[in-house]
């Protein structure tokens, strides 16, 4: 039997045994073996049913995957292992084809590296029947080049190939739709929290009067195995507390039904249910899902983030200001880092994430012994209503299990939101935070805790955002055209109360359509650029607070400078009607305390009118 060493996860600290232990480990090795978490199991990828045919080349694969995979969540590296394998597919119907023979690194040319690349495209000449999209064929020829470059460096393969190798070009990819677009209007979201909140009142309720019931020691429950009748289990509050101790026994399932005939009678039709009993004792998928969706929304975790948050990544702790806060680590193990959050504490809200966090460890607490070593520090578990054993969402490759996909898709129907992933939750607080920004990416990109805005563009981009993205480079267009078309007299920081969406083009006062301007020599459809002549306009509107009091004080001084200096007749013609309605209207209309308030501020200067 051919021996077969495994190569471990820390392979690299082998190394110091000896400059030759690669070369010793190229000659035999058949398979790569990767060290699982505590509690977990070793993942071993085998390549050994190449080894006969191809002795060298597995070996290559090998140590090629050591070097490459070792960083890897346990998908990417079956992918990985896939693309591999398919390459000697791509070799059996290359010799089936033309009748040569790849064996060795050394019998790999440049017909052999470009005619890959024709394999993926589907050439049937090649005995291909392949129908892969330009994504799939990228990734999978890349894949293959970096295994090539890989030999061509390694001590223990460069001598063995080819460093002359050259490849086909890649094919021209189509842009790729995001993976995660979904989003909600801001009431749909609005809608979705009150949805959620209501909810999470409604299980609270329901477990606290459960946790009376089951303590209560005025409840008696008869013998669960000798009682057959179901009279004595007709009370509600009897009932459930009966099923709460058999849950503890058989989690209701199994044997229950004939060992405990009476409970079980009453846990049917008409006169009861075993999933609702179920569900009124423990967390189910579907009491969870509220839980789920709020912790998502505030953290900003994608789905696998999410649901295998560990009870001891979440400290509570004090900020650097010394108030109490709650940290939050989310593991991303495609992405090998965590994603850090924190939120302050407020033990007078009922729906901050500290609560919330603290309902589901309390409520879950008695479940977590029934469940398996791999979810015991999982914060998300929950009971299931068939009598499987409980535990969390996802299995040892990470992969989310469907049901809840489903229990999401139930709740938002049942509660009238429109349908979305539990991952599109990253995007949906992405799309917030855009909202609040004003479409600025880099508080997108600080929120979902990416390394470049490049990601966030390419992945957490929805219409809403790009939308409001580029209605602000509108409207900064428009605020340049007036500041150039005002001899930068109508500075766009001067902020006015904002009535509408662009500030009047006079300080102190706002504007009710700055876009439509009756003032003579203004256009139509473009931002008014009338500096000092908003007095007299009809669209003009005052808020009277100290700042435009005071704004209005330094246009009325700049008007008496220009009445002194200026030609009389221009001054009749173009300026004193502004003046006229500055001094008998809009400084009457203030409040005299206002205008003391506004004398003893000091404000930046305007500029002159001409």
């Amino acid at each position: 039997m051919t021996k077969r060493p495994s190569i471990a996860v820390n392979f690299k600290r082998r190394l110091d045994r000896g400059a030759k232990v690669e070369e010793r480990l190229y000659e035999s090795v058949t398979e790569v073996v990767f060290r699982g978490k505590p509690g977990q199991k070793n993942h071993t990828v085998d390549f050994s049913k190449f080894a006969t045919k191809r002795p060298e080349l597995t070996s290559a694969f090998c140590l090629f995957f050591d070097a490459e995979a070792t960083e890897l969540a346990e998908t990417s590296r079956n992918k990985l292992a896939g693309t591999l394998e398919q390459f000697i597919d791509f070799l059996e119907a290359y010799e089936d084809a033309f009748g040569v023979r790849v064996f060795k690194l050394l019998d790999l040319t440049n017909t052999i590296t470009r005619g890959y690349g024709d394999w993926l495209d589907g050439d049937k000449h090649i005995g291909s029947s392949l129908k892969l999209s330009t994504n799939t064929k990228n990734n999978r020829y890349r894949a293959f080049i970096r295994f090539i470059k890989y030999c061509q460096r390694s001590e223990a393969t460069k001598a063995k190939i080819s460093q002359t190798l050259g490849f086909r070009e890649r094919w021209a990819e189509k842009r790729r739709s995001p993976p995660s677009t979904r989003s909600l209007s801001i009431t749909d979201v609005a809608n979705l929290r009150k949805a959620c909140k209501s909810s999470i009142e409604a299980v609270r309720r329901r477990f606290e009067r459960t946790s009376r019931i089951i303590s209560s020691p005025s409840i008696r429950v008869p013998d669960l195995y000798r009682t057959t009748s179901l009279t004595p289990f007709h009370d509600h509050d009897v009932r459930l507390k009966a099923a709460a101790q058999a849950f503890e026994i058989n989690r209701l399932s199994g044997s229950f039904r004939k060992s405990m005939k009476g409970l079980a009678r009453s846990l049917r039709q008409p006169y009861g249910d075993t999933g609702a009993i179920i569900e009124e004792i423990h967390f189910t998928v579907q009491t969870l899902i509220p839980f789920i969706v709020m912790i998502g929304l505030m953290t900003c975790f994608n789905e696998i983030s999410l649901v295998t948050l560990r009870r001891s990544n979440i400290k509570r702790g004090h900020g650097i200001l010394g108030d109490a806060r709650l940290f939050v680590i989310g593991v991303k193990p495609r992405a090998g880092r965590h994603q850090r959050r924190s939120f302050p504490i407020d033990p007078d809200d009922p729906f901050c994430l500290d609560s919330i966090v603290t309902t589901v460890e309390q409520f879950s607490e008695a479940l977590r012994q029934h469940v398996s070593s791999a979810y015991t520090d999982t914060l998300l578990i929950a009971a299931r209503k068939t009598g499987e054993e409980p535990g969390g969402f996802f299995n040892e490759r990470n992969e989310i299990t469907g049901s809840l996909g489903m229990a999401l898709e139930r709740y938002l129907k049942t509660h009238g939101i429109p349908d979305f992933r539990l991952n599109d939750l990253r995007t949906i607080g992405a799309d917030v935070a855009a909202m609040m920004s004003a479409g600025d990416i880099k508080v997108q990109q600080i929120l979902l805790d990416h390394v470049s805005i490049q990601t966030t563009q390419d992945h957490y981009q929805t219409y809403q955002a790009a939308r409001e993205r580029q209605e602000n480079l509108a409207h900064l267009i428009n605020e340049r055209e007036r500041f150039i078309t005002s001899g930068g007299r109508i500075d766009p920081r001067n902020a006015g109360a904002s009535v509408g969406l662009y500030r009047a083009a006079t300080p102190g006062i706002d504007c009710l359509d700055a876009m439509n301007s009756p003032v003579r020599g203004q256009r139509k459809g473009a931002l008014c650029s009338a500096y000092g002549k908003c007095f007299s306009c009809p669209r003009a509107v005052l808020f009277p607070t100290p700042t435009n009091a005071g704004r209005l004080l330094q246009m009325h001084a700049r008007f008496e400078e220009a009445r002194a200096t200026m030609n009389g007749a221009r001054w009749t013609l173009e300026w004193d009607a502004e003046y006229r309605a500055l001094l008998d209207f809009w400084l009457l209309v203030i409040p005299v305390e206002i205008l003391q308030e506004a004398r003893a501020i000091e404000l930046p200067p305007v500029p002159s009118i001409e």
